[in-house]
């Protein structure tokens, strides 16, 4: 009994003899669920993010498309005004152009008379700072926007080759023709001398490969954007989506192209800088992914872009331009007029008619020919350049048109004097003929001479499809820097969700 009372008092002494019971904290999110949290909400949203386009949400991608573009500009001009370059180098020179331009030496800028004088020397650095300038940014815009770019070589690369080619057998030389696209006097026949053996697929050659070169350089340029955005991407630690959804969709679908996509990855990751130049040296409609796959894994940007230009801008254009001089040049013409012959023989020995076809095939580029003389470009005064009384009467303006029939040639001449002989004495004089000539360049065609000439179908249809394809360049373009912008707000969303996780 006294025992246990005293165990009782010396319990009540230490305190309640029931231990009390301490509050359990509530168990931790598993990571992999929070991560499963991310990766759903980060999936959501670029699902969202795929139907900003200006089809589906014209207000919305106007809106980043503008953020974006107001963002990049100001980022360029501070990164200008903040340049020591801008201000030791850039400025100075500056000055010292317009100064030397303007006040001190106007004369070293004085610009060609064809067939009479050539530019001034600084003229033509101008010249060559312009014509390079020109070729580089439609290069640029040929391979720029993830395979949107516009198809700046099928549109004026390729064209330019064949001017070049026709006008060299139209002049009978390649001595002195003058083959800048922005020169006054480019194509003109009055700045050509020499000996019709000129005209050979070498010269030729020549005679286009610095603009192809130019252009293809350009390509090469345009081909950063996947390369950077994939290599800044995997730097920060996030994932490249646009990288990461082609590779998707070509591993889901088994046509050529797609096919084509994984051999590109795979063989840039296997050869590094020799699996780039010779990616880089054909028409790699695919080259995107090597891009992309480059800036993944984190490939140093001058092996990148010397591989790349080298391809484009060496190999890939000069092989181009190798099968454009053959294809319409006369060399090859030949070759196509053999080809005919033995059809025709062909067809005379099984159907007993002879369909004459070597005629046939050289009367219609005899036409082509024919057709760039009327379009061929040249001022005012480079059509009284024989013409003693610098007056064109009736007879002297059908000449101009010989290639015509002669009923032809006089209607042609009626229409022409009809319309621009404004004081009524029945010919024309260089005044009158300068009132032809376009505002832009201040020249005259044969063709834009004649009020009567027909506009053509093909022409027509040509100037619509090239509208429809810049519009579409611009279309995705917009397209994606609305896509960019809102994935940056999706990143910021999606940072906010894992603090919020850490805090939990």
């Amino acid at each position: 009994m006294g025992d246990s009372a005293t165990a009782s008092a010396s319990l009540r002494r230490r305190g309640d003899a029931t231990p009390r019971a301490r509050p359990v904290p509530a168990p931790a999110a598993p990571k992999s669920q929070e991560k499963d949290e991310v990766e759903n909400l980060r999936s959501k949203l670029a699902g969202e993010r795929q139907n900003i386009k200006l089809t589906a949400a014209p207000i919305t991608t106007v809106r980043l498309f503008t953020i974006s573009a107001v963002e990049f500009l100001i980022y360029g001009l501070r990164k200008v005004l903040t340049s020591m370059y801008t201000w030791l180098l850039a400025l100075p020179l500056l000055a010292g152009y317009f100064y030397l331009k303007l006040v001190y030496a106007p004369e070293l800028f004085e610009a060609p008379v064809c067939g009479v004088k050539q530019g001034a020397p600084l003229w033509q650095f101008e010249l060559a700072i312009y014509e390079a300038s020109w070729w580089i940014i439609l290069g640029v815009l040929s391979s720029v926007g993830f395979g949107t770019g516009l198809h700046s070589g099928m549109m004026f690369l390729f064209p330019h080759v064949l001017q070049v080619v026709t006008a060299a057998e139209s002049c009978g030389t390649t001595e002195g023709l003058i083959v800048w696209y922005q020169h006054p006097c480019k194509l003109d026949c009055s700045t050509t001398s020499g000996p019709d053996d000129t005209v050979t697929f070498f010269n030729l050659w020549c005679k286009v490969t610095i603009p192809c070169m130019l252009w293809g350089f350009g390509t090469a340029v345009g081909e950063l954007p996947p390369y950077l955005v994939s290599k800044a991407a995997r730097q920060s630690g996030s994932t490249d989506e646009e990288f990461a959804k082609e590779m998707e969709d070509a591993k889901t679908k088994t046509d050529v192209f797609n096919r084509m996509k994984l051999w590109t990855v795979n063989f840039t990751e296997q050869h590094g800088f020799l699996g780039i130049f010779l990616l880089a040296s054909w028409p790699n409609a695919a080259f995107d992914m090597c891009g992309m796959c480059c800036g993944y894994l984190l490939m140093p940007f001058w092996t990148f872009f010397i591989a790349t230009a080298l391809g484009k801008g060496v190999v890939k254009v000069n092989g181009q331009a190798v099968v454009f001089v053959n294809l319409f040049g006369s060399a090859a013409f030949e070759v196509l007029l053999k080809g005919f012959d033995s059809m025709n023989s062909l067809i005379e020995a099984m159907l007993g008619k002879d369909l004459q076809l070597r005629a046939v095939i050289s009367n219609l580029r005899a036409k082509l020919l024919a057709k760039f003389h009327q379009h061929n470009r040249m001022h005012p005064e480079h059509l009284f350049h024989n013409d003693d009384d610098k007056r064109l009467e009736f007879h002297e303006i059908c000449k101009l048109y010989d290639t015509e029939e002669e009923e032809k040639k006089k209607e042609i001449a009626y229409r022409v004097l009809q319309e621009w002989d404004k004081n009524g004495d029945k010919a024309l004089c260089v005044a009158e003929v300068k009132n032809a000539a376009s505002v832009t360049d201040g020249k005259i065609s044969l063709s834009s001479l004649d009020p009567g000439a027909p506009t053509s179908i093909l022409k027509v249809c040509w100037e619509l499809f090239v509208a429809a394809l810049i519009l579409y360049f611009l279309v995705s373009i917009m397209n994606q820097m609305a896509q960019s912008k809102q994935a940056e707000y999706d990143e910021a969303k999606v940072e906010e969700l894992k603090k919020k996780s850490k805090k939990k």
